[in-house]
């Protein structure tokens, strides 16, 4: 009797354990780090794309190249080092780009759509070396065919990690970015297509990198909030100081936002959206956690709630000419 109870106890074990008779085991949780998802949405609705495309990464460029219809991916710090890499999406699949020419590898650059020349400009990001990488201030175009290599090194705005620049109207506006935790900018220019001018007056925003930035073409006005500010007494590696405050920039001058808004963020995102007529910080880092909150604001008070994709920053993030929006990857890898 005792023998035929082990034996019944053994089959039911073994099918406890399924036809191979190894144990199920619970999915292993994904360490955090560089995230590869795609997504599209409106700012209200959001829908994941279960497609091939490009590795994960984060601090990859991107923007909406209107002349051609799709969206432009650069570069970007991917598991195995610095991309190189140009990627399009035209809203169904990824395709990657095999031009005759391309940047160095880099991360953290700033690019967008020149309406007036019908090319994307890029600009500046950290280029690896041996060390903590080289900033950089080259310039360069794509034709939706190849890269042009338009200022190798520019005096003007100089070399910047963390910029930002957004299609304004019918020019590109570059803001901010920093040259290590050694001097941070809250400037703003512009591209006419030889060379970078200068287009706004003191006093400015306090210096800044990695800051959320969007065009609001309600009132033709550039909006700026967070981003990170210099670290006082840390070293040229320092991440710097997130940052908290908002402003506005039209016709040359800046304002800040006196109404309080969102917690100190950094690394964020931004978009407009147009169903609302608000401009929408999402995404970042509240120290030390990602966050996928969307602050709204529309020019008086701000409103919060949360978007339907999973927390990140460093998030690749750029909007068609309908203000449809993709995100591809980012981090959610916790720290400051």
């Amino acid at each position: 009797m005792k023998t035929a109870r082990i034996a019944v106890l053994l089959l039911l074990l073994a099918a406890c354990a399924g036809p191979t008779g190894s144990a199920q085991n619970s999915p292993t949780p994904r360490t955090p780090g560089p995230l590869g998802d795609t997504w599209t949405g409106d700012g209200a609705t959001w829908r994941q794309h279960k497609i091939a495309g490009p590795a994960p990464r984060y601090f990859a460029a991107l923007a909406f190249d209107a002349a051609r219809h799709v969206y432009v991916m650069f570069g970007g710090q991917t598991p195995k080092g610095t991309s190189d890499e140009t990627w399009t999406f035209d809203d169904a699949s990824w395709t990657l780009m095999k031009p005759a020419h391309k940047p160095p590898p880099r991360r953290d650059a700033a690019m967008a759509y020149d309406p007036a020349r019908r090319v994307v400009v890029l600009y500046g990001g950290l280029i690896p070396d041996q060390s903590e990488g080289v900033t950089a201030s080259d310039t360069w175009t794509w034709n939706g065919v190849d890269w042009s290599d338009v200022i190798e090194q520019s005096r003007a705005p100089g070399p910047r990690e963390g910029p930002r620049m957004i299609t304004a109207g019918n020019r590109v506006v570059l803001f901010g970015g920093r040259f290590a935790n050694l001097t941070y900018f809250g400037d703003a220019w512009t591209w006419d297509g030889a060379t970078w001018l200068r287009i706004d007056r003191s006093p400015t925003p306090p210096g800044r990198a990695d800051a959320a930035v969007v065009w609001d073409p309600a009132d033709s006005s550039i909006f700026v909030y967070g981003g990170n500010g210099i670290r006082r007494g840390g070293g040229p590696g320092e991440t710097g100081v997130p940052l908290g405050d908002a402003w506005t920039f039209k016709g040359g001058d800046w304002s800040p936002i006196e109404v309080e808004g969102p917690p100190a963020l950094t690394v964020a995102n931004a978009i407009w959206d147009a169903r609302t007529g608000r401009a929408g910080v999402i995404f970042g880092i509240r120290c030390p956690n990602p966050t996928n909150e969307n602050w709204e604001w529309d020019g008086t008070t701000w409103t919060h709630t949360q978007i339907g994709i999973p927390a990140r920053w460093g998030a690749a993030v750029a909007q068609d000419t309908d203000r449809n929006a993709l995100v591809f990857g980012g981090s959610d890898e916790p720290g400051c």
